[in-house]
């Protein structure tokens, strides 16, 4: 399983009709790390989901001086394959998302909700759907031969 099968997976589980859900995000919100997934929800409130599909992913993912610290993330998941998902290297405050064979998405564990946690200011939510629109196009410019 790649991140890509990942990614549309836990896309189709937060239901991209009803929420905004946005690949790899930095520069666009001023963070000091690239998020692999944040999902909008209509009421405000963010959440971060990092995907990860090794051991060493995860390990990697612990070695990075301030990821996943964002005032407007109100949960933090990892979203890994079913045989990773008892990583005791996954941080405690952070749920955990299993994704299986046929692309189906189990919550294993709930995320922590932060408590400092802030809706995201409306000019971010305009800049993440800013940052949407961007992958659209980029994606759909690739597709002419």
């Amino acid at each position: 399983m790649n991140a890509r099968q990942i990614e549309i997976a836990v896309a189709r589980h937060y239901c991209y009709r009803r929420n905004v859900i946005v690949p790899n995000v930095s520069w666009g919100l001023g963070l000091h790390y690239e998020a692999d997934l944040v999902v909008l929800r209509p009421s405000g409130w963010a959440e971060e989901i990092e995907i990860k599909i090794s051991k060493s992913d995860i390990k990697a993912d612990l070695k990075k001086s301030r990821a996943h610290e964002c005032r407007w993330f109100r949960r933090l998941w990892f979203a890994v394959p079913v045989a990773l998902a008892d990583s005791p290297d996954i941080p405690e405050r952070a749920g955990i998302l299993s994704v299986d064979d046929e692309l189906r998405v189990k919550v294993v564990r709930p995320a922590k909700i932060v408590k400092h946690a802030e809706r995201m200011p409306e000019h971010k939510q305009k800049k993440l759907l800013h940052l949407a629109s961007m992958r659209v196009w980029s994606l759909k410019g690739k597709l002419i031969p």
